[in-house]
């Protein structure tokens, strides 16, 4: 077993707060920027181009930095575990997949698995917050979950064990002198989580810890120099990240997980009460796009030529990159001040996907010399053939509407 390190204790900066505006969003002056830069001290203001959505924000002092988590290796517990006695076990040299990225908890292949054994007991799990001697550990796990004390048995009843693919990121809540504690989180391949009926990891299994989905959008900030074990160190690739984000209107009732004793497949049903049966291995893992059907009418394509729908009217060209990337340029000049006109031909947004979704980033721009600055993570969703939804997330979500202009 390879010895390995909890991370750093010092704790992630907080989420900025945000202000809403009639056409920008603004970060309150002394909060940390959405990369994980230093404290905002300029006064200059940025635009990220969203079509005509304008992002304003102070520029940030020292940007070199890189997002603030805590790197937790297989078989570490990390800080603050709800519990030093396991409640399950990882497994070391999970090989990741090549690509990570955004994805569902239901996609085939995510998670793995083996037929071997359930690693993962979640009625020791139950026993221990259900012990009267834990009663502020139930009562901070449960608030953490939404649910009353009383109703942990039921939930985790229904969640499923299984074993993380790729390097992910989470949010993670420890307990400490009777609270809770909440960092950023990065879990490496092999360690084994709960998921629950969307297949969002919920639970870490070694410590008992509960999860949620990380307010980091952009694994490309994330630094090879936060992982203390230094086989992992060596291997890291942002790249090969993952974030789950499920489908909140569709329940998981079968998880088509990956066996690592073999390749094989595993169809494990959401809740695992019933038997796990042997399925072909998944067709298609995490970062494979789906081919076209050739009997089928082609997809809308993201490629055109865009106009926003708000006060200050812009035409955004998408085009194909390369590898299955696209890029979008300004179709027109689009004048963002008196010190700032951005001319034809920039290019202010990155993406990729296959449709309808698409992730990327867009360029912020300091509005008083129109010099680029960082990257700001968004989503694009194109509904039908004529109308494109773009969206910030940056703890308040912010979207833009787009209608196709080239038929």
């Amino acid at each position: 077993m390879r010895s390995v390190r909890t991370g750093s204790g010092e704790r992630p900066a907080t989420v900025p707060t945000v202000v809403t505006e009639p056409t920008a969003l603004a970060f309150r002056t002394g909060s940390r920027s959405p990369h994980g830069c230093g404290h905002i001290t300029g006064r200059r203001r940025v635009a990220a181009l969203a079509g005509a959505l304008l992002l304003i924000v102070p520029t940030a002092a020292g940007c070199g930095k890189k997002a603030e988590i805590v790197a937790l290796a297989v078989d570490a517990l990390g800080p603050d575990p709800f519990s030093s006695t396991p409640f399950g076990t990882d497994r070391s040299h999970v090989q990741p997949v090549p690509d990570g990225g955004v994805r569902a908890g239901d996609l085939p292949g995510l998670y793995g698995g083996s037929l071997r054994k359930k690693t993962c007991d979640k009625a020791s799990l139950v026993k221990f917050l259900m012990d009267g001697k834990n009663a502020q550990k139930a009562r901070v796990w449960a608030e953490v979950r939404g649910i009353g004390v009383r109703d942990i048995p039921a939930y985790v009843k229904k969640l499923t064990p299984v074993l993380l693919r790729n390097d992910t990121l989470v949010k993670n809540h420890g307990f400490r002198n009777g609270a809770k504690t909440v960092f950023e989180a990065l879990l490496e391949a092999g360690i084994e989580v709960l998921v629950d009926d969307r297949g969002q990891p919920v639970v870490k299994c070694n410590c008992g810890n509960p999860l949620a989905a990380p307010d980091i959008r952009d694994p490309a900030d994330i630094s090879p120099d936060i992982i203390g074990d230094a086989e992992w160190r060596r291997t890291f690739s942002p790249r090969r990240v993952t974030i789950v984000r499920p489908d909140t209107t569709r329940r998981v009732r079968r998880f088509h997980l990956i066996d690592i004793d073999n390749g094989r497949g595993i169809g494990r049903p959401a809740g695992a009460n019933a038997r796990d049966v042997r399925l072909p291995a998944p067709s298609i893992p995490p970062g494979d796009q789906r081919p076209a059907d050739p009997a089928s009418p082609a997809a809308p394509s993201i490629v055109g030529t865009w106009r926003s729908s708000g006060p200050i009217s812009s035409l955004i060209s998408v085009e194909p990159g390369d590898a299955g990337a696209f890029i979008g340029v300004l179709a027109s000049d689009l004048q963002l001040g008196p010190g700032c006109v951005l001319r034809a031909g920039r290019r202010t947004w990155s993406m990729r996907g296959a449709g309808p979704d698409y992730t990327g980033s867009v360029t912020a721009v300091d509005m008083t010399n129109c010099g680029e600055l960082s990257e700001v993570p968004a989503t694009w969703r194109l509904t039908g053939h004529d109308t494109l939804t773009i969206c910030l997330d940056l703890d308040q979500l912010r979207c833009e509407t787009l209608a196709r202009t080239d038929g």
